[in-house]
């Protein structure tokens, strides 16, 4: 074929380098493989073409068969070579069968390592077999997996005492990395990749040859390679998830999977206890510069290949060869690696940051500056928003917990009707307000001492801080002037940049960009016209967000109205600055003052960086075919955040480019190149390798089943947004409809026959069910949160988690040495896991739910909430009095609620006490997706047969009933099932609310 060709590129990630070149080695050629020659048409049948077709198959099946020969002897199992005589499917990319009645992974909420203590659920398999999935009639379904390890997958990949041979004894460090420190030195499998001179060849069918090492080698061993280096040095979980580790290598192969193709990142997330911190690379002055590669501007990583003894390498990306900094240059090993491979961060690990030198900086490091918009309109005031802001603002400042230390700057604008500006010039004994009342011809009324340095005008701040509410306190301004107010702010550090935040109790009516309540119609909720209301009324706010982006302003909003505020048109103020939406409908200081506190008081001190930018990059053959998050794109592929933080999220989608074969691996970078708060410019960099096969088993079985979800939900709330709702979760239904026909096909995919338990949830959720009760504003909020999401908290949104409290084992609640404690086990999301005398928390991520039935025992009762009998429990006290009382239960009820906070840490979940009966006892049960909802009336059993599931090994459709509760076996298992209807004990039929019997 051609040699690769590559498009120019220079500069650092914000000086206009461009995306790596993905043209493919070679056009022409015979198509992918298995396809018909001839473009793809049938050859002629006749005379020496219909020959020279039959030939071309018999060809084809024979090369196949040796490839399968080959697998099997490399393998050596005598266990594969007789499943694949019985025809069994092949799941491995090993060659072994998936494993049958295999353990079920039972948290949707990170396995065990992933933060938190592991957590486990009913003992049933997917879709309620026994035995292994589909097995048995549907019964309770066990709560979805959370992400595997690709070695439960596919096996541990081979190890040795040194897992490169002839690498100086260098064992790898510790960490994620662990797969690479075992030991069998009997098998050592080389590196993919590892031609130490010259470019390896690589034979059609993805093997390598020509590679020192490798030349006797069996392609089952360079497929093994390929996924323990792969599994080493990818970038940990944390940051970056794909929705497959696996990966089609033509366009047949992916529409046999229909999964969608992607990767999530959280480029800046906070590093799990257990886990390695990221390494910092500062060796440009030693070398003079970071490595990158001159054609594509890739940063050098663990993936390239080194040629001429080290010498020169190649791009992992473009394929671009080109020499080593002298000072950078060290030997290889025997198997193509340098021998100092463990010794550098940036080639054995795919998460490091670098500090930049000064070709990274266009100005001086930006100093942390936070400007606060506060609203003090009449409904600001009467409702505590006001109090609770100031004075969190001041414990927050008091505290120390505000990174920058004596660079930090710190602004206060106030507003109603008006604009009032605040001098707080360290000169001056007290601060000085300005009031500008013309809102059509805005202008700062003073040129300095808005924003101050917070280390000279501290006392000015906080005696701002503390005559705020009294100065407002008496005030009859009920109207706001919102976009005025930003665009004062915008004006006021426009120099500079910074982090706006906005607190606002009632629709803009006045000024800039001022709003109506008019455009509110509750009669279009539920219908195709909805989407009216979900889209901004015009483009002013994104307008106004793109100018706050090129000033490096960065919006965060947090919205406490009584009624509605038209959320569609304000929020892309905060979408478009790599800001998040806060929503508190109806606040008041006693009930959701707390959880305001919290949140902001979490979003000031969480880490963060500033005047970033961000680029993505994906290997050649491969092309990113959308951005999914709160950024702005500038250009093609630049993605600015003008303040990026440890909870920002962000999400591409790839596919192949047309009429090219991919690679064996494809590439993935993230470079995210910002300023901390101490003033260092640094680049995080995070570099990802998935595996491409033609096998579509081998895909289903290493889908990351979470991510999947992350990746359908951003797709379908685009669609929605774009179109109409019904088309959103058409979408869904068509997804689902295709992972159901591939489960059929393929049933021992344990990880697939989650996804449409997932799917459901989707579609029965307040982001996507078709009722009224869901208003414009809330909507928009949801769907807003849902953009910026990580895995782990999207996932418990369309799948919550519940536990039983009144039954708890011992070892549960327990803190140990760091603090953290055993939850209960989760239950399934069906009204048949529960029972009138328990006591059950149903969590979101969101909201903590804690329902009370009405046989509880009175002593539990009096321990837990001080209240003598069932009639006499006050859920708003309730609330306040849980865990506080100081005794054995509730300590341990006090212990589970924080070990859930901190697993949730982001939003504050604030907790409700619901009693059976209770008005808000339909918000719990409609979280129990299992059963029938008000947002879809079918239970799982009935979705799955309407999706087109078909029972393996079964002549007739499983049972119409509801599912059956899953029999827990031990302590923290399912409560025992009563005679009652769902599972309850005899009591009475007057004590079965209505919802928790048979439908």
């Amino acid at each position: 074929g051609r040699p690769p060709r590559a498009r120019p590129g220079g500069g650092g990630e914000g000086g206009g380098a461009r995306r790596a070149a993905m043209q493919p080695f070679g056009g022409g050629g015979g198509g992918y493989a298995g396809q018909p020659a001839y473009g793809g048409q049938p050859p002629p049948a006749m005379g020496v073409f219909a020959q020279e077709a039959a030939l071309g198959r018999s060809l084809q099946n024979a090369q196949s068969e040796i490839e399968t020969l080959r697998a099997l002897v490399d393998k050596g199992q005598a266990t594969l070579a007789a499943t694949v005589t019985q025809g069994q499917p092949m799941s491995s990319p090993f060659g072994s069968a998936a494993p049958a009645g295999g353990p079920v992974r039972s948290s949707p909420f990170g396995g065990p390592g992933a933060g938190g203590p592991p957590m486990s659920g009913p003992p049933t398999a997917p879709f309620g077999a026994a035995a292994g999935p589909f097995g048995a009639p549907l019964g309770g379904m066990a709560p979805p997996p959370a992400r595997s390890q690709h070695a439960d997958q596919y096996g541990a990949p081979p190890s040795m005492s040194s897992p490169y041979p002839g690498g100086g004894g260098v064992e790898p460090p510790p960490g994620p990395f662990g797969a690479a420190g075992q030991a069998q030195a009997s098998r050592p499998a080389p590196a993919f990749f590892n031609a130490a001179e010259g470019v390896p060849g690589r034979t059609h069918s993805g093997n390598f040859s020509g590679v020192p090492g490798m030349a006797s080698s069996a392609p089952g061993q360079d497929l093994t390679a390929m996924v323990r280096d792969a599994e080493m040095f990818n970038s940990p979980e944390h940051f970056l998830r794909s929705t497959s580790f696996r990966l089609p290598n033509s366009v047949s192969t992916k529409q046999k999977c229909n999964i969608p193709l992607g990767i999530i990142m959280q480029p800046l997330a906070p590093v799990p206890p257990e886990a390695e911190q990221v390494h910092e690379v500062g060796y440009s002055s030693m070398v003079g510069t970071i490595l990158r590669c001159k054609s594509c501007r890739t940063y050098i990583n663990p993936f390239i290949k080194w040629e001429g003894n080290g010498t020169s390498w190649k791009c992992n990306m473009c394929g671009h060869s080109q020499k080593t900094i002298d000072q950078y240059v060290n030997s290889l090993d025997a198997t193509g690696n340098r021998v100092d491979r463990f010794e550098k961060p940036e080639l054995c690990r795919g998460a490091v940051e670098y500090i930049a030198p000064g070709e990274y900086m266009v100005r001086p490091p930006q100093p942390p500056v936070f400007m606060f918009v506060i609203d003090v309109s009449y409904t600001a005031v009467v409702t505590g928003m006001l109090d609770t802001v100031v004075s969190c603002i001041k414990e927050t400042l008091q505290s120390g917990m505000m990174a920058g230390g004596g660079r930090m700057q710190i602004g206060v604008i106030t507003y109603d009707t008006s604009l009032h500006f605040y001098n707080l010039s360290s000169n001056l004994s007290q601060p000085q307000m300005l009031v500008v009342s013309d809102l059509e011809d805005l202008f700062l009324p003073l040129p300095d001492d808005i924003l101050v340095p917070f280390s000279e005008s501290a006392d000015q701040i906080y005696a701002l801080l503390d005559a705020l509410p009294t100065m407002f306190r008496d005030t009859k301004a009920n109207e706001s002037c919102m976009g005025s107010a930003v665009k004062g702010a915008f004006m006021a550090m426009k120099h500079i940049g910074g982090k706006l935040l906005v607190f606002g109790a009632c629709i803009p009516s006045m000024g800039e960009l001022s709003l109506k309540s008019t455009r509110d119609n509750p009669r279009l909720l539920g219908t195709d016209r909805e989407v009216e209301l979900l889209r901004p009324v015009s483009e002013g706010y994104k307008d106004l967000g793109a100018e706050l982006t090129r000033a490096q302003i960065s919006v965060e909003m947090f919205l406490a109205p009584q009624q509605y505020i038209d959320l569609a048109s304000i929020s892309p103020l905060a979408k478009y600055t790599g800001g998040d939406v806060r929503y508190y409908p109806n606040f008041h200081i006693q009930t959701s003052g707390l959880k305001l506190r919290n949140e902001l008081q979490h979003v000031l001190t969480r880490y963060m960086g500033w005047e970033a930018v961000m680029r993505v990059r994906v290997s050649r053959g491969w092309k990113i075919t959308k951005f999914y998050g709160h950024l702005f794109i500038r250009g093609a592929d630049l993605l600015v955040v003008p303040n990026c933080h440890s909870d920002q999220t962000f999400a591409i989608t790839f596919d192949m480019e047309e009429n090219v074969t991919p690679e064996p691996v494809m590439y993935v970078q993230s470079a995210l190149l910002y300023t901390n708060c101490e003033g260092e410019r640094r680049i995080r960099v995070h570099t990802y390798a998935g595996v491409t096969t033609q096998n579509a088993n081998d895909i289903f079985n290493s889908v990351d089943v979470q991510a999947a979800t992350t990746m359908l939900s951003h797709i379908a709330l685009d669609a929605s947004l774009k179109t109409h709702l019904p088309e959103g979760r058409n979408r869904l239904h068509t997804t689902c409809q295709q992972v159901v026909q591939a489960i059929n096909m393929a049933p021992q995919a344990e990880k697939l026959q989650f996804l449409p338990l997932y799917i459901m949830g989707m579609l029965k959720s307040q982001a996507f069910r078709a009722t009224t009760d869901i208003s414009a504003d809330l909507r928009t909020y949801i769907w807003m949160r849902l953009e910026s999401l990580n895995v782990a908290q999207l996932a418990a949104y369309y799948y919550p988690r519940m536990m039983a409290l009144h039954n708890c084992p011992d070892e549960c609640g327990v803190p140990d040495e760091h603090g953290r404690c055993v939850l209960p086990d989760m239950l399934n999301l069906t009204s048949e896991s529960m029972a009138q005398d328990g006591i059950y928390l149903l969590e979101d991520g969101d909201t903590m739910l804690m329902w009370v039935g009405r046989a509880v025992d009175s002593g539990l009762l009096q321990g837990l909430f001080g209240a003598p009998s069932f009639e006499k429990l006050n859920p708003t006290q309730a609330e306040e009095t849980v865990g506080t009382r100081g005794d054995a239960v509730s300590n341990k009820i006090a212990n589970i609620l924080r070990q859930v906070r901190t697993e949730r840490s982001v939003p504050y979940m604030q907790l409700k006490v619901i009693r059976c009966g209770d008005n808000l006892e339909p918000r719990f049960f409609a979280s129990l997706i299992e059963d029938r909802t008000a947002g879809l009336q079918s239970t799982y059993t009935e979705f799955l047969q309407r999706m087109g599931y078909r029972p393996q090994g079964q002549g007739q459709n499983p049972p119409q009933g509801q599912n059956a509760p899953p029999m827990g076996a031990g302590a923290g298992g399912p409560p025992p099932q009563g005679t009652g209807a769902g599972g309850m004990p005899p009591m009475g039929a007057a004590l079965t609310p209505p919802h928790m019997m048979r439908r």
